[in-house]
Order: C-alpha cells, then sequence, then structure tokens
C-alpha cells in the first residue's frame, strides 16, 4: 500500500515511488535549486523506470511532482489472523458462535 509524502518530509536514502509523466522507483538523494528559476528539484539515485522497465539513474524531479512511500499492512494482517484464532478458541470454550473479542 503507497501512501502520499509531502516533498518536503522525504528522507535521505529512502525509497518512494514518484508519479511525473510516467511511474519511477528511486532513493532519495537530497534537493537542490537551479538559479535561473529557483524551483527546486529533487535529486533520486538508482532510480528506475516502473513503465519501461529500465533504470536510470540519477534522476531529477520537479518538487511538484507527486512521490509516494510504501506502507507494509504485515502488522495489520498478523493481528487480523492472531484475533480470528482467539475469537475460535473462546468461541468453543464459552459455546457461543456469536462471540467477538
Amino acid at each position: 500500500m503507497f501512501q502520499p509524502v509531502d516533498p518536503y518530509d522525504l528522507q535521505y536514502n529512502q525509497t518512494y515511488k514518484i508519479v511525473a509523466n510516467q511511474e519511477y522507483k528511486g532513493k532519495f538523494k537530497g534537493d537542490f535549486y537551479f538559479r535561473d528559476n529557483n524551483e527546486m528539484y529533487l535529486e533520486f539515485d538508482h532510480a528506475y523506470n516502473l513503465t519501461w522497465n529500465a533504470a536510470c539513474e540519477p534522476l531529477f524531479f520537479l518538487s511538484t511532482r507527486t512521490f509516494y512511500q510504501f506502507v507494509s499492512q504485515k502488522a495489520r494482517i498478523q493481528w487480523d489472523m492472531e484475533r480470528r484464532a482467539v475469537n475460535q478458541i473462546v468461541r468453543r470454550i464459552v459455546g457461543d458462535d456469536c462471540f467477538e473479542w
């Protein structure tokens, strides 16, 4: 699952999904400004074009692009499985098929 991230909250050396004219994945390396137009660009190393399946490193993106961070669902899935198991055990002990903990 991906969650949007503000460009100012990007963390050094973390991997992000970047949506520009195509989708990319890369490690954030830092930002810099061009003197001519005073726009902020973000540098990503080991960038990978997800549309073409081609590596192209490093890449620079405007800060107006959309950035996403991967959020693992593993902890929630583990909790759901454990909760279901406990409910089944307690239902057998209590004898109530509708019991929910």
